[in-house]
């Protein structure tokens, strides 16, 4: 088997993770792909050194990503566009979507006896329609559409399937996967969505209406989000706490379920309420 090692590059405790674990995996006759940029601190005679972690991932079988959730789901997006499973190692603060703690790496030998499941998280594609011009990326957690840097609210018309149903005046709204249900949606006081369901949540970031709430919608759901007729200022879309644009006046965002889903593999037991519970206790503490 050939698996592609991707560290966080600015933590020097996921480099000496990524090396224990292909000390381990070399025991199952493992080769390893790994990025360029780790060939002098990830030596193995075994592995082959790419430009692109895009191109690590390609050139494996399955990708062990070894950081927090951001390094985690970017491989993962990698992976899902690749048709790769991926296992994320937790190296960071909470580790949602991490599949195993530093701790439980000999449970890495599960790969090799069938003793691992994979579990599917849907994502998203987001559509940012710029001058006319499409710009289309995905998101594992969510797109958000804020005011950047300004603290002050802005308004915000969603469209549902083309037709609109809403205006919001808020500091911006979040439209998760339910995977990123447990992520800024959930800070924001939206639910949490057991992650193998399968919809669009749409949460609003401090609401002017006390009645504005987080709202669902089917996975088959096309949201569209534009800049409202009375805002001053262009808002900001995120995707997955990594790109950032401004939106102009006729500028719109178009979030619909992807065709693709990324591929977590799961070497534990653990069900999804007691990683929470775990999680937030700890996020807590």
């Amino acid at each position: 088997m050939r698996t592609s090692i991707i560290p966080y590059a600015g933590k020097k405790l996921a480099t000496e993770y990524a090396c224990r674990i292909i000390e381990k995996l070399t025991e199952y006759d493992c080769t390893f792909s790994v990025p360029y940029a780790f060939r002098n601190t990830i030596k193995s005679d075994r592995a082959e050194y790419f430009p692109t972690e895009f191109e690590t991932v390609e050139n494996s079988d399955i990708a062990i990503s070894i950081g927090g959730d951001g390094t985690i789901i970017h491989t993962a997006k990698d992976a899902a566009v690749l048709g790769k499973p991926v296992l994320g190692v937790n190296c960071g603060r909470v580790g949602f979507v991490a599949g195993l703690e530093p701790s439980e790496l000999e449970m890495l030998s599960r790969l090799f006896d069938g003793g691992y499941t994979v579990d599917e998280r849907m994502l998203l594609e987001i559509s940012v329609i710029q001058d006319g011009i499409e710009h289309k990326t995905f998101a594992l957690n969510d797109v958000t559409v804020t005011n950047g840097a300004v603290s002050r609210m802005i308004d915000l018309d969603v469209h549902l399937n083309g037709e609109f149903i809403t205006e919001y005046r808020a500091d911006g709204v979040i439209l998760a996967t339910p995977t990123g249900s447990t992520a800024y949606s959930l800070s924001a006081g939206g639910p949490v969505i057991e992650p193998h369901m399968k919809c669009i949540l749409l949460t609003p970031i401090c609401p002017h209406s006390l009645f504005s709430r987080s709202v669902l919608f089917s996975d088959d759901s096309e949201v569209a989000i534009y800049r409202g007729r009375d805002s001053r200022e262009n808002p900001f879309v995120t995707v997955d706490g990594r790109r950032s644009e401004a939106i102009g006046e006729h500028d719109s965002i178009v979030v619909r379920k992807a065709d693709i889903s990324a591929r977590f593999i799961k070497l534990n037991n653990k069900n999804f309420y007691r990683i929470l519970n775990e999680k937030l206790n700890e996020r807590m503490g």
